[in-house]
Parts: C-alpha cells; sequence; structure tokens
C-alpha cells in the first residue's frame, strides 16, 4: 500500500508542475495582455488626437485660403484700379524719385559757399646774423562771396528744374490714368459683346431646335433646318471668340495696372457716364492753362533763360573775403583783404553760346508742344461730336428699329407669314445694330478719355494728389 501511493504521488508529481507551469503562463499571458490592451488604448487615444488636430489644421487652413480667395476676388471698381495703378507702376515711382532728385539740385543751388581754412607752423632759425630763432604760425580763412548776380539765376534755373519734373510726373501719372482707363473700357465692351454673343447663342439654338422638329415632323425643307444649323454655329463661334477677347482684354488691364493686380481679378462692370463737353474754344483755354506737358515745356523754357543769364553773369569778377595773420617770434602780422577772380582767359563764350542754343531750342519745343496738343485735342473734339451722334442714332433709332423688324419678322414666321430666311435675315440686322452701338459706345468712352487727358481734368489731379498723401 505505501508503494502505490508513492507510485501514485511520482505520477501526480508532473501534473502538478505542468498545471501551476499553466496557471503562471495563463497568468503572465493576461498581464501581457492587459498591458497591451492598455498600451493600444493609448496608442488609439494619441491617434485619435492627432487625427483632431491635422484636421483642425486643415479646417483652418481651408478657412483662411477660402478668406483670403474670397478677397482676392473682391470685384474692383476703376477708381480702385487707378489707385493700384499710380502706388505699384514702376514707372510711376521712377517719375516720384526724379522729381526728388530735382528738389534736390534746388538745394544744391540755394547752398552758400563754405569758407576755407589755412593754418601753417614751424620753427625760425637763424642762418647768420643775430636772430632770435623759435617757432613760427600762420592761419587764413577765406570766403567766397555768392553774388546777387550768379545767385539768383541759378536759383531760379534750378525752381524751374523743379517745375519741370513736376509737371512731367502729373503728365507721367495723367497717361497712367487714361492708359488704365482705356484698357478698362475695352474690358467693359468685351464683356457686353460677351452678354449680346451668349444671348445670340441661346436664341439661334431655340431656332435651330425649333427647326429640326419641323423637319422630323415634314413641315419644312432639309436647305432651311442647315441655314438654322450654320447660324448656330457660327453664333457658337462667335460666343467662344468673345470670350477669348474678354480673357485678352482682362490680360491688357492687368498689365496697364500693374501684376500686383490678382490674376484672377474681377471688375465692377460701370459705364462712362457721358456728359456734354464745353465748346472747343473753352477746351482749348483749359489745354494752355491746365496742360502738365505745356507747363512742363514753359517751365523748360525759364531754366534754359535763367541758366543762360548765369552764364552770361559769370564773366563779372567773383569776390572772395579773405583774412590771414602771420606769428613769428619777434612780431605778428595781421592782414584783411578781397580776392578777385577775373576772367581774363576764359570769357565764358563757349558756354554762353551753348546756352542760347538751349534757349532757343526749349522756346522751339514750346511753340511745337502747343500747336500738336491743340491739333490733337481739335481731332478729338470732332471724333467726340461725331461718335456721340453716332451713340445717339444707334440707341434711339436704328437698334429699335431693329429690335421691332425682328420682333415682327419672328411673329411672322411663327404665323407661317414669313420664312425662315427673313426671319434669320431680321435677327442678323439686329445683331449688327446692336454690336455697332456697343463699338460707338465704346469709342465715345475712349475720345472722352483723351480729351480729360489732353485737358489735364481736375478730377484727374484730386486722384493723384490723393494718391502722393
Amino acid at each position: 500500500g505505501y508503494l502505490l501511493n508513492l507510485l501514485l504521488q511520482y505520477l501526480a508529481y508532473p501534473f502538478k508542475i505542468v498545471r501551476r507551469s499553466l496557471i503562471r503562463g495563463i497568468s503572465r499571458l493576461l498581464m501581457a495582455l492587459e498591458s497591451d490592451n492598455e498600451m493600444s488604448l493609448r496608442i488609439s487615444k494619441i491617434a485619435v488626437m492627432n487625427r483632431l488636430t491635422s484636421a483642425s489644421i486643415l479646417t483652418i487652413c481651408i478657412l483662411f485660403s477660402g478668406g483670403v480667395s474670397a478677397q482676392a476676388q473682391k470685384p474692383l471698381t476703376l477708381n480702385e484700379l487707378i489707385g493700384i495703378a499710380l502706388e505699384s507702376s514702376p514707372q510711376v515711382l521712377a517719375a516720384r524719385d526724379q522729381s526728388r532728385v530735382v528738389k534736390g539740385q534746388l538745394s544744391t543751388a540755394r547752398a552758400i559757399p563754405n569758407p576755407e581754412f589755412e593754418l601753417n607752423t614751424g620753427q625760425q632759425r637763424s642762418v647768420s646774423g643775430p636772430l632770435t630763432t623759435g617757432n613760427v604760425s600762420s592761419w587764413s580763412v577765406t570766403q567766397p562771396l555768392d553774388m546777387p548776380y550768379t545767385r539768383y539765376p541759378r536759383v531760379n534755373a534750378a525752381e524751374a528744374n523743379v517745375r519741370a519734373a513736376d509737371a512731367t510726373r502729373i503728365a507721367f501719372e495723367i497717361e497712367m490714368i487714361s492708359r488704365v482707363q482705356q484698357r478698362f473700357y475695352e474690358l467693359m465692351r468685351r464683356e457686353a459683346e460677351l452678354k449680346a454673343a451668349e444671348e445670340d447663342l441661346g436664341l439661334t439654338k431655340q431656332i435651330r431646335d425649333r427647326m429640326q422638329i419641323r423637319y422630323d415632323v415634314g413641315e419644312t425643307a432639309r436647305f432651311e433646318l442647315i441655314r438654322a444649323q450654320t447660324e448656330f454655329l457660327n453664333a457658337q463661334i462667335n460666343a467662344e471668340s468673345s470670350k477669348l477677347r474678354v480673357e485678352q482684354a482682362k490680360g491688357q488691364l492687368r498689365q496697364a495696372v500693374g501684376h500686383n493686380l490678382p490674376a484672377d481679378y474681377e471688375v465692377v462692370s460701370q459705364t462712362l457716364k457721358a456728359e456734354p463737353l464745353p465748346p472747343l474754344p473753352t477746351l482749348l483755354s483749359e489745354l494752355h492753362a491746365q496742360s502738365p506737358e505745356l507747363q512742363r515745356a514753359k517751365a523748360e523754357v525759364e531754366a534754359t533763360e535763367s541758366r543762360l543769364s548765369f552764364e552770361q553773369n559769370s564773366r563779372l569778377p567773383k569776390l572772395s573775403i579773405k583774412a590771414q595773420q602771420y606769428n613769428d617770434p619777434n612780431f605778428s602780422d595781421r592782414q584783411y583783404g578781397l580776392v578777385v577772380s577775373i576772367p581774363i582767359w576764359d570769357f565764358k563764350g563757349g558756354q554762353i553760346a551753348e546756352a542760347e542754343a538751349n534757349a532757343s531750342k526749349a522756346k522751339n519745343q514750346l511753340n511745337a508742344q502747343s500747336q500738336s496738343l491743340e491739333q490733337q485735342l481739335e481731332t478729338a473734339y470732332k471724333l467726340y461730336q461725331m461718335t456721340s451722334y453716332q451713340v445717339k442714332i444707334l440707341d434711339q433709332e436704328v437698334v429699335q428699329l431693329a429690335s421691332s423688324a425682328r420682333r415682327i419678322a419672328e411673329v411672322s414666321y411663327r404665323y407661317g407669314e414669313r420664312g425662315m430666311l427673313e426671319y434669320l435675315d431680321a435677327q442678323r440686322t439686329f445683331r449688327v445694330a446692336r454690336n455697332d452701338l456697343i463699338k460707338a459706345r465704346f469709342d465715345l468712352a475712349s475720345v472722352i478719355t483723351e480729351i480729360q487727358r489732353l485737358r489735364a481734368t481736375p478730377d484727374w489731379i484730386a486722384k493723384i494728389e490723393s494718391g502722393k498723401q
């Protein structure tokens, strides 16, 4: 019995060891699974937080980019485009810098000559005889005098150059305003043509579809269907060409304003208020009084005349006041004097001849500029009268008559009193009259802008001065 019990214990011992090992392994496995679950939970939380952070950043970026794009796509008015051009155009900024350069030259012309100081020192030694030995020194002061007969012509010439530079800057900025305004109205014209072309495309599409139905049921001939399809294709080509012309006009306007204008900009549609202009004599008087180009030419004449007076007066003596003192061991010597520069060898012959030629040249250029501007204004005024008459006749008579004829032809065609060819001819006539009106309005805006540029409209001067502040 003892041996049997011992044998059973011996056989049960491995099972106890296996059971303990299994219990330990299962407990370790459970602990490992708990730790893995905690780690995976932490990792999942971190991943969720990262995803939320990324989503928040993405949302903020989308909102920010949306706000920026909305701001960039804000429609711009004509005055805003002009302001951008005046503030960012490199040519305008260069013209303003040149004006400041000339003002610096005026400060130089008004400056008083600087005095000249001289100081010497040394030793006195006796070579022969009983002379006192010691230190010696001397000093001198020379003050050139700015003589009135040379100062006033020099300052007057510099002031005239400043006026000429300011007039040049204003003329350039007025030219910039005119260029931007011309390109803006060109864009308005192209957009009006595109709108009209899209209307024609929709109308011809309706006619083509209607003719297709009538042809399918046998109510019309194939010739009329082909004619309607041809008109639709022509309208489609015209609409695509109008879109390209709009993009081209936007590119030209952006080139005139400057590349600070975004490429995807939009403008506020507005037309020129064609107010009646004053008579031609009034415009000519305003031209002579306000034109910056004439003011520049007049200032250049004044500058060259002052320069000629300066060169002629330069032949007169130049004076300088001088004071000096000499000191040695035995005595002190003090002197006062007047230094005179006399033109003996150089009598300013070449400088005077050059100044006379420049003065004559400036006067001739003034006369030529005045005649050229008067001729341009007279030509522009004649064009203004002609285009105003064209806009009036086209708007009040031709387009209305063509529209009435189109409506009559359409009603007659629907009731079978007229054929398709007559209806299409009436539609084409209306289209031509409407396009002529659009072109005439643009020509009127263009010629009014040119007259405003020539006469230097006070409104434009106010825009320039407000842009400088």
